[in-house]
């Protein structure tokens, strides 16, 4: 009986983990692009130079990493 609820909690745990990945695709493309729009108003940046990802911890928490690379940016003066 132990191994038997074990075994349950590992395919829950599993099928909560795929679901989370699957919503994670979705969420992406929409960070991805608001995050573009937002860095493009003081930096100059190429789409390709943005990178954003979200990793999921053991215990169910997201971690979302941003890396925008330019050679320029914007004088805050322009942004004000």
């Amino acid at each position: 009986m132990i191994q038997q609820n074990s075994k349950v909690k590992q395919r829950l745990s599993g099928a909560v983990m795929r679901d989370k990945v699957a919503k994670i695709e979705d969420m992406l493309k929409i960070i991805r692009s608001e995050q573009y729009r937002l860095l493009t108003n003081f930096m100059y940046l190429n789409r390709e130079n943005l990178s954003v990802c979200i990793d999921i911890t053991e215990d169910g928490r997201y971690i979302l990493s941003i890396r925008a690379e330019t050679d320029h940016l914007i004088d805050p003066g322009l942004t004000l």
